[in-house]
């Protein structure tokens, strides 16, 4: 094996408004399950759902408590939902993230803040030091 380090990406999913992919389903918990994933791997956690995690196996949907598993593997979350590929929801995750990056920086824009180039944090236009990290900030036009 080598030293390269593998970036992971993790994200939550469930029926509460606070999770970064949303479903909207009575047998859903309101923080059901959690995706880990790198460029080959994907694990699913269930977060001690009401109604389970389901991931399709030989056949048949197995409830897991996690499972190393497919991009193309199906996914249920509680009991009534379709399957859905994990690909799919990973997909969702990563426009909705793209969306809210945009969206943070029209906001930004608009108000006169400015983002820290080194920790991301939003600080007011006319500082030089970011509060969070003491950054030196550059001049942006």
């Amino acid at each position: 094996m080598g030293n390269s380090t593998v970036e992971m990406e993790q994200f939550t999913i469930g029926s509460s408004d606070a999770c970064d992919v949303k479903f909207d389903h009575p047998t859903v918990s309101r923080a059901h399950a959690k995706i880990y994933y790198t460029a080959d791997t994907v694990l699913v956690e269930d977060l001690d759902s009401n109604n389970g995690t389901y991931v399709f196996h030989e056949g048949k949907f197995k409830r897991i408590k996690s499972a190393k598993i497919k991009f193309d593997t199906l996914v249920r979350l509680g009991k009534k939902l379709e399957g859905i590929k994990v690909s799919e929801i990973i997909e969702g995750y990563k426009q909705r993230k793209e969306k809210d990056k945009k969206d943070i920086f029209k906001r930004v824009k608009s108000t006169g803040l400015k983002r820290c180039v080194e920790c991301g944090s939003v600080i007011e236009k006319s500082k030089i030091h970011c509060d969070c990290c003491g950054a030196t900030l550059e001049e942006t036009a």
